[in-house]
C-alpha cells in the first residue's frame, strides 16, 4: 500500500511538473507580436499618420526652401502628439506611424507626380532648381526616409514615457490622498505652528531624516486631518501621525495605536504642531511604545 501511495505520489509530482513546465513555456515571437499588436490605437495612429502625411507633403512640394526645413517640425510634433495620447507600446507606435505616414506620403507625391506628367499641376522647382518632375518620387523617398521615421519614433517614445511618468506620479499621489508640499521658513515655534499639514509633513520628513530616520511612505487620513508617515530607524519601523488642531485628543493616539497593531508596527510616534490635550498627556504615559510631540516640542529638536 505504502509503495503504490509513493508511486501514486511519484507520479503526481511528475504530472505536476509537467504541468507547470507547460505553464512556464515562452510565448512564441509570433504571439508576442500579435499581442503587443493587439495594444495598437490602430485607429489613432493611422490618422495621425494621415495628417503628419498630408502636412509633410504639402511643405515638401513648396518651391521656399526655408518652408521644406519645416518638414522634421511636423514628424516629430507628430510623434509628441501620439505618444502623449497612448499608454503603451511607444516604440511600435512610433514605428507604425512612420511607416504609414511614409507610405501615404509616396502615394500623395505619387498622384502629384502623375498630375505634374500630365501637366495639370505646376513642377515646385526650387530657386536652388532641387525638384524636377522626373524625380520628385525619387527626392521624396530619399527625404522622408531620412526625416519620417527616426524622428516620428523619437517624438513618440519621448512623449510616451513623459505621459507615463505623469500617470504614475498622479497615481501615487491620488493613492496617498494628496501631495507634501514646501514648508515655510521655520524661525520661531510660530512658525512651526503655522504650517499646514502637507507642509507640516514635510518638515518632520526633512527633520527626521536629519537625525538618522529612513523615508518610507507618507498618506493623508481622514480628509486631511491626520497625516501618516512611515519612516525607519536603526532596522526598525517607525508610524508617526501628524496633525495640525487646535488640540490633539486622545482619538488620535488610540486610532494609531489600532493602526500599529494592524500593520505589525511596534513605535509609534504622535506630532503635532500645536497642543495635546491632558487627557491624550496621560494616555500616552502609558504606552512604551508611543511618543507624543507638540509644536514647542519639534521646534527644540529642530534647533538641536
Amino acid at each position: 500500500m505504502s509503495i503504490e501511495m509513493q508511486q501514486n505520489r511519484s507520479h503526481g509530482s511528475a504530472t505536476d511538473g509537467s504541468t507547470e513546465a507547460t505553464k512556464s513555456e515562452p510565448r512564441s515571437f509570433t504571439e508576442q507580436f500579435r499581442e503587443a499588436f493587439r495594444q495598437i490605437n490602430l485607429r489613432l495612429t493611422l490618422l495621425t499618420a494621415f495628417v503628419m502625411a498630408v502636412a509633410w507633403c504639402a511643405l515638401f512640394l513648396q518651391p521656399d526652401s526655408v518652408l521644406q526645413i519645416l518638414t522634421g517640425i511636423v514628424t516629430v510634433s507628430a510623434g509628441l502628439f501620439l505618444g502623449y495620447r497612448v499608454k503603451q507600446r511607444f516604440l511600435l507606435h512610433g514605428l507604425i506611424l512612420g511607416i504609414s505616414g511614409f507610405l501615404m506620403g509616396l502615394g500623395f507625391v505619387w498622384v502629384y507626380s502623375l498630375l505634374l506628367a500630365a501637366g495639370v499641376v505646376p513642377s515646385p522647382v526650387s530657386e536652388e532648381g532641387l525638384f524636377r518632375g522626373s524625380n520628385l518620387v525619387g527626392i521624396y523617398i530619399g527625404l522622408s526616409i531620412i526625416h519620417m521615421l527616426p524622428f516620428t519614433v523619437l517624438g513618440t517614445v519621448m512623449a510616451g514615457r513623459a505621459a507615463q511618468r505623469n500617470r504614475e506620479s498622479r497615481d501615487y499621489i491620488d493613492q496617498r490622498g494628496g501631495r507634501l508640499e514646501k514648508p515655510t521658513t521655520v524661525r520661531t515655534v510660530d512658525d512651526v505652528r503655522g504650517q499646514s499639514l502637507p507642509q507640516l509633513g514635510t518638515y518632520v520628513m526633512n527633520l527626521f531624516r536629519k537625525k538618522g530616520f529612513t523615508f518610507i511612505d507618507y498618506r493623508f487620513l481622514d480628509k486631511d486631518k491626520h497625516l501618516d508617515l512611515e519612516m525607519e530607524y536603526q532596522g526598525e519601523t517607525y508610524l508617526l501621525r501628524l496633525s495640525v488642531a487646535d488640540k490633539v485628543r486622545p482619538g488620535t493616539t488610540e486610532s494609531l495605536l489600532q493602526d500599529m497593531r494592524r500593520r505589525e508596527i511596534t513605535k509609534g510616534i504622535v506630532i503635532t504642531s500645536t497642543e495635546f490635550t491632558a487627557d491624550a498627556q496621560k494616555a500616552a504615559r502609558s504606552r512604551r511604545n508611543l511618543v507624543l510631540i507638540d509644536g514647542q516640542t519639534l521646534f527644540d529638536i529642530a534647533e538641536y
